[in-house]
C-alpha cells in the first residue's frame, strides 16, 4: 500500500507534463497547416493542464513539434476559442489512441518501477544491484536486424536465405531458401547441400559448382533473410518461456528478449544448455565490467538458457566510484568487490574500512575492521555482507595552513627549518592592505590529544628581518592567523548637517537637511552591508572565536584556561589567548593598542587568586601604562590565567565635540569645546557679536530639542487635519477648502 501511495504521488506530480505531451502529439498529427483546426479537438481538461505549465516549457514543447504557441493558447489574433466540438472525431483517430495508450503504459511502468525502488516503509531507497538496470530499457538495445553483418563463421541451417548473383555469359539472380533437407535448389546448377556449413564454406561450395558447370560465369553469394531459431528461457527470468529469435542472437540478447533476470536471478552464472549438457556459463559482469563477450555465445535452435538464483550478494558503500550491491562468486574477496565498484573514490580512506556481516544464527550481526591497503589481506565475503569505505579527513600530516588577511590563504607544505618569512615574503605581495602587521598568531598542536598552544608575533618584523628571532620557526600542522587592522569609526556630525545659506533661525530647514543627509547615509550603509560582512571575517572577534573555544575546552583543574582579557580605552577590547611569558604590553598590543582617550598613568590590573579558604578572591593593582614598553618594568606584569586589564579614559575627554556659530558674529564657524564652557565663552572665542547683531533674537538649537519640536509640530498638524475632516461631516456649507488647511 505504501508503494502504491508513492507511485500515485509521483504520477500526480507528472500529470500536467503528460497532458502537455498528449496535447502536442495531437497537434502534430494534424500537421502545421491544420494546427488551428486541431486545437478544437483538445479537451478543456488537457488545455487547462497545458496552460498550468510555465511559459518557457510551453514554448519549448510547441517549438519541438513545429507548432505556434499562440495557436494553442488562442493568442494568435483569432476570436474563435481554441476549444471546439471536434474532439469526438479526433478520438476515433487510431494514431491518437495508440499514441495515448503507449504513453500512459510507459508512464505507468515508470511509476511502478519508482515505487518498487523503495523499501517496505515507502521512504528508504533500495540499494540497487549492479547490472540490474541492463534489461529495464524499453528500447531494443540488443535487437538483431535483417541487415546486420553476418560473420563468416555463421552456420547455415534450414530456413536461411541466400542471394546468388551470376554474371558473365550468364546473368541471373536467385533468392533461394535452404530447404528442410538442407539443400539449395539452384536452377541450372542442381541441389547443393549447405546446411551445417559455415557461410564461408557454403560460398566455396557454390563457387566450385559454378566453375564446374559454367564457362565464363562468376558468382557472388550473400546472406538473405535469416532463419528464426527457437530457444527456451527457464529459471529466474522476468518472462520465462519459449522464444523465437534471430539465428544471430547471443545469450545476452536472448536475456533481453525475456525481460532480464528477476530480483534473485544470477548475473554471474547464466547457463546455456545444448542437448542436455551445459556448453557455456555466461558471466554478465565480464561483459559489463571488462567488455569481454567471450562467453556470450551465439545460440542454436533448441538451446536452453537457465538462470539460477544468485548465491552471494554484497553491498559496498561510502567512498567508492559506484556504490551498489554486487553479486559475488565463490572465491571473490573484499578487494574484488571494490574493483567491481570502479575502485576507490578520490577521498577514500581504505585503511579504516568496516565490514558488517549478518549472522545466519540467532546472534547479532558482527563488525570487522579491514585495512584494504594490505595486499596480503584476503577476506572472503558472504551473502549479505556490507563493506563501508570511509572518507579521508581533510587534515594533513606535514602542512601549514594560513588564514586571515592574506592574499593567498590555504595549505602549504612544511619542511625542516621553514620560517614564517619563507611563506610570507612580502607585505605588498602576500598580505592584504588592511592586514595588522603588529599582531599575528601561530596556533600549534602540542600533543597527540590535539590540544593547542598559541604564540604571538609581529608579522611585519618577521618579513622585514627574516631568519632572526622575530621570524618564528614553524612546526608541522601549524596555523598562521593574520588579522585586519582595528577600524575606529568616527562619525562627524558636521558632515551630516548641510551648511545654512540664509535664515539662521530656520529650524525646520535645518532638520530637513539633517534628515536628508541621514537618509543618504543609511542608503550607503545598506549598499555596503555585504562588503562589511566580508571584512568582518578577518576581524579579531571572528578569527579568535574557535581558538578561545578550544582553549576553554582543554582547561583542567591543574591547568587553568589560557585566556586573558582587556577592556576600556583600547581599540579592540575582549578576550585573548595567553602564551606563557606574555606580559601586559603583549595584551595591549593584541588589543590593537591604546585609544587617544586612554589615561596612561593609572590602569587597573586584576588577578584572581585563591585564598587560604580555597575561595577565588580578586586582587586589584594599579599600573602605569607609560612604562609598558620596558620589559623589566614592575608595571609590565607577567600575565596569568584570567588576568584582566582595565584601561581608563581621560576624564572629560571630548576632543571632537563641537558647536557651530552662524549669523552676526565676527568669526562664524565650528568650534571645538571642552566640558564646562558656556555659550558666552564660545561667542567670545568667535570675536563677539557684530554691530548690527540682534542679541535678543538669537536662536539656540540642540539636537534633542529640535527632534522633539519637529515631532510635536507634525502631531499638531495631523490633529488640525483630522479635526477639519470631522467638521466636514456636520457642516452643510464649506467655508474653507481642504487645500487651505493643508
Amino acid at each position: 500500500m505504501k508503494r502504491l501511495k508513492v507511485a500515485g504521488a509521483v504520477l500526480a506530480a507528472k500529470l500536467p507534463q503528460v497532458a502537455a505531451v498528449l496535447l502536442v502529439c495531437v497537434l502534430s498529427l494534424s500537421g502545421p497547416l491544420q494546427a488551428q483546426q486541431s486545437m478544437s479537438d483538445i479537451s478543456p481538461a488537457q488545455m487547462r493542464q497545458f496552460e498550468s505549465l510555465p511559459r518557457a516549457q510551453q514554448e519549448s514543447l510547441a517549438k519541438s513539434y513545429g507548432i505556434d504557441l499562440d495557436d494553442i493558447t488562442g493568442r494568435g489574433g483569432s476570436d474563435a476559442s481554441p476549444l471546439g466540438e471536434r474532439g469526438e472525431n479526433l478520438q476515433q483517430d487510431p494514431r491518437v489512441r495508440e499514441s495515448e495508450r503507449q504513453m500512459m503504459e510507459d508512464l505507468a511502468r515508470e511509476q511502478e518501477q519508482e515505487a518498487l525502488d523503495f523499501e517496505d516503509d515507502g521512504v528508504t531507497p533500495k540499494v540497487k544491484r549492479f547490472g540490474e538496470s541492463l534489461f529495464k530499457n524499453n528500447v531494443s538495445t540488443f535487437a538483431v536486424t535483417d541487415n546486420a553483418l553476418v560473420p563468416s563463421d555463421y552456420r547455415l541451417g534450414t530456413g536461411d536465405g541466400l542471394e546468388i548473383q551470376l554474371y558473365g555469359k550468364e546473368n541471373e539472380k536467385y533468392s533461394i531458401q535452404i530447404g528442410r533437407n538442407g539443400e539449395l535448389q539452384i536452377p541450372k546448377l542442381g541441389p547443393i547441400a549447405v546446411a551445417g556449413l559455415t557461410f564461408e564454406e557454403a560460398q566455396g561450395a557454390i563457387h566450385r559448382r559454378v566453375k564446374k558447370q559454367f564457362i565464363g560465369v562468376e558468382v557472388v553469394v550473400a546472406i538473405g533473410r535469416l532463419r528464426a531459431i527457437s530457444v527456451f528461457m527457464a529459471g529466474e527470468l522476468k518472462v520465462p518461456g519459449s522464444y523465437s529469435i534471430s539465428a544471430l542472437s547471443t545469450t545476452s540478447q536472448a536475456l533481453y528478449v525475456a525481460g532480464g533476470v528477476t530480483d534473485i536471478g544470477t548475473l554471474r552464472d547464466i547457463q546455456v544448455k545444448r542437448a542436455g549438457k551445459t556448453i557455456a556459463n555466461f558471466d554478465a559482469y565480464d561483459l559489463l565490467l571488462h567488455g569481454d563477450a567471450g562467453e556470450d555465445i551465439r545460440l542454436q535452435s533448441g538451446d536452453v538458457i537457465f538462470v539460477p538464483p544468485y548465491q552471494r550478494l554484497a553491498t559496498v558503500k561510502g567512498e567508492v566510484k559506484r556504490p551498489m550491491s554486487y553479486e559475488l562468486l565463490r572465491n571473490e574477496s573484499a578487494s574484488d568487490l571494490v574493483a567491481m565498484a570502479g575502485g576507490y573514490a578520490r577521498n577514500a580512506y581504505p585503511s579504516a574500512s568496516v565490514l558488517t556481516r549478518k549472522s545466519l544464527q540467532k546472534s547479532l550481526p558482527t563488525v570487522l575492521n579491514l585495512d584494504l591497503t594490505d595486499t596480503t589481506l584476503s577476506v572472503a565475503l558472504m551473502d549479505g555482507d556490507t563493506l563501508r569505505v570511509p572518507e579521508a579527513a581533510d587534515t594533513y600530516e606535514n602542512a601549514i595552513e594560513i588564514q586571515g588577511a592574506v592574499i593567498r590563504p590555504g595549505v602549504y607544505a612544511w619542511s625542516e627549518g621553514i620560517r614564517v618569512s619563507d611563506l610570507l615574503t612580502s607585505v605588498k605581495r602576500d598580505l592584504l592592505p588592511t592586514a595588522d602587521l603588529e599582531y599575528a598568531l601561530i596556533v600549534r598542536e602540542r600533543n597527540q590529544r590535539l590540544q593547542i598552544s598559541v604564540k604571538q608575533f609581529n608579522i611585519g618584523d618577521a618579513i622585514v628581518a627574516p631568519g632572526t628571532l622575530a621570524d618564528p620557526l614553524l612546526n608541522p600542522r601549524d596555523k598562521l592567523i593574520l588579522f585586519e587592522l582595528v577600524d575606529v569609526v568616527v562619525l562627524s556630525e558636521g558632515g551630516l548637517i548641510a551648511e545654512s545659506t540664509g535664515n539662521s533661525g530656520d529650524t525646520e530647514k535645518f532638520w530637513d537637511d539633517f534628515a536628508a543627509s541621514a537618509s543618504e547615509r543609511s542608503e550607503k550603509e545598506a549598499e555596503s552591508e555585504l562588503e562589511e560582512e566580508e571584512r568582518l571575517k578577518y576581524s579579531r572577534e571572528v578569527l579568535l572565536a574557535p581558538i578561545l573555544a578550544k582553549l576553554a575546552s582543554q582547561a583542567t583543574q591543574g591547568e587553568p584556561v589560557q585566556i586573558v582579557s582587556i577592556s576600556g580605552a583600547v581599540k579592540a577590547p575582549g578576550n585573548y589567548p595567553l602564551e606563557p611569558g606574555d606580559r601586559a604590553f603583549d595584551l595591549v598590543r593584541a588589543a590593537g593598542g591604546l585609544k587617544d582617550s586612554a589615561f596612561l598613568f593609572d590602569a587597573e590590573f586584576r588577578r584572581v587568586v585563591t585564598s587560604v579558604t580555597g575561595q577565588a578572591v580578586p586582587d586589584y593593582q594599579s599600573i602605569s601604562l607609560t612604562s609598558l614598553a620596558n620589559a623589566d618594568s614592575a608595571d609590565n606584569k607577567e600575565l596569568q590565567s584570567r588576568d584582566h586589564i582595565t584601561v581608563r579614559d581621560i576624564p572629560d575627554w571630548n576632543p571632537s565635540d563641537s558647536v557651530e556659530l552662524v549669523g552676526k558674529v565676527k568669526f562664524p564657524g565650528k568650534y571645538l569645546i571642552l566640558r564646562g564652557e558656556t555659550l558666552s565663552d564660545i561667542v567670545a572665542r568667535a570675536g563677539g557679536l557684530t554691530q548690527d547683531a540682534f542679541a535678543s533674537g538669537a536662536i539656540f538649537t540642540r539636537v534633542e530639542v529640535a527632534k522633539l519640536e519637529a515631532k510635536r509640530a507634525k502631531e499638531f498638524a495631523r490633529s488640525i487635519v483630522t479635526s477639519f475632516a470631522a467638521s466636514l461631516v456636520t457642516q452643510e456649507e464649506k467655508t474653507t477648502e481642504f487645500s487651505e488647511i493643508e
